[in-house]
């Protein structure tokens, strides 16, 4: 009988199949396709560090697990699948080896010993295989010295001394030596101490050591203890001895640490370095482009900023100029896209041939990435 009816009745069946297949087609295309969640690791400095601080800002911003609703334009949002995550690593070298390794997939690290994996291979051999996703932030060096009498006014005042520095192979013990490269110093006239910044802040304190060398912010906070405690900081202004350093280690900066910083410190002219996102060998492109335009979106810039105050982020207009290593793929695409210069720093023939050169012919090399 229900044949039957249905038979005599076909148009309101057909009306009520049909009515059925409407109500259930936008269920099923509401049902997005099941994204796989893209694991991201951002390898930092220690916990302490400006560059953890960075990896933990960046992981979060990222962060956007599969199954979460569509964002809101006008509000910080992630990569759609993205679950990233931050690791710390005590030091440059062990956290490049992980980058390198494929143990991290991208790292906050600064730009001097990049350059100079890249810069001191062989002839015939390559660097390691780690491109530049966008520059972050720079970092400051503090040049700390006693404020007594005669006051160690340059580099040069160093001779007869005991200058503290990190353990071997830190960028702090690399620009040290520069600068005595640069200011004409004999290394001999110097006693360097390689120590780890506990034992070196003990032999400051003491008077064992007549200065320190620091890059970086995560001194900021003990600097700013020695300064109260009559300590303070030389000043590099421009000069011919720092061209010949920023020729010699050109993935460093002139810049300044600005007034107000500290209590009743002035400006001082010092160099930076730049501290960069950088990718590994297995990172895809079209992911890298993804990343680096969430973090350059203006709603995520801000959140970004509020994460990692007071360390200042650096504009986008500076993000990929002196690059200390190549450039990505997914970089390279993004700054077309935005008209934004992409420049590479080219490496010094020699330390001993770039601390050579005159004055006027000592800015490092720089090409173009396009």
């Amino acid at each position: 009988m229900a044949a039957l009816s249905c038979r005599r009745a076909l148009g309101a069946c057909a009306a009520a199949i049909t009515l059925v297949a409407l109500s259930v087609a936008p269920a099923r295309a509401a049902r997005k396709p099941q994204i796989e969640p893209i694991q991201l690791s951002i390898g930092g400095g220690p916990v302490d560090s400006a560059a953890f601080r960075w990896s933990s800002a960046l992981a979060e911003m990222l962060s956007r697990p599969p199954g979460l609703p569509d964002c809101d334009p006008a509000t910080p949002c992630g990569v759609p699948g993205v679950v990233a995550g931050a690791q710390t690593y005590d030091n440059s070298k062990s956290l490049l080896s992980a980058l390198t390794d494929g143990k991290v997939a991208t790292a906050v690290i600064p730009a001097l010993p990049l350059m100079r994996a890249r810069c001191d291979v062989a002839k015939g051999q390559a660097g390691p295989p780690v491109s530049i996703l966008k520059i972050l932030y720079r970092h400051p060096l503090y040049l700390l010295v006693h404020g007594g009498s005669p006051p160690i006014l340059k580099p040069g005042d160093w001779a007869g001394k005991t200058i503290v520095v990190g353990p071997a192979g830190s960028d702090s013990e690399t620009i040290a030596l520069a600068l005595m490269d640069a200011y004409r110093l004999p290394k001999t006239k110097v006693k360097l101490q390689r120590l780890p910044p506990p034992a070196a802040f003990a032999a400051l304190r003491d008077g064992t050591a007549a200065a320190g060398i620091f890059m970086g912010h995560v001194f900021d906070v003990p600097i700013g203890d020695f300064l109260s405690r009559g300590f303070t900081l030389m000043s590099l202004p421009d000069s011919p001895e720092r061209k010949r350093l920023l020729q010699a280690l050109p993935a460093l900066e002139a810049g300044a640490i600005p007034p107000g910083t500290y209590p009743g410190l002035p400006a001082i002219s010092t160099v930076t370095q730049p501290v960069v996102w950088a990718a590994g060998p297995g990172l895809d492109a079209t992911l890298q482009e993804r990343l680096i335009a969430a973090i350059s979106e203006v709603h995520n810039q801000a959140r970004i900023a509020d994460l990692v105050d007071p360390v200042l982020p650096v504009p986008d207009g500076e993000a990929f100029l002196r690059l200390p290593a190549t450039p990505s793929e997914g970089a390279k695409q993004f700054a077309a896209s935005k008209n934004l210069p992409v420049e590479i720093i080219g490496c010094p023939a020699s330390t001993a041939q770039a601390t050579s050169q005159a004055a006027d012919s000592s800015e490092p090399r720089l090409k173009s990435a396009r």
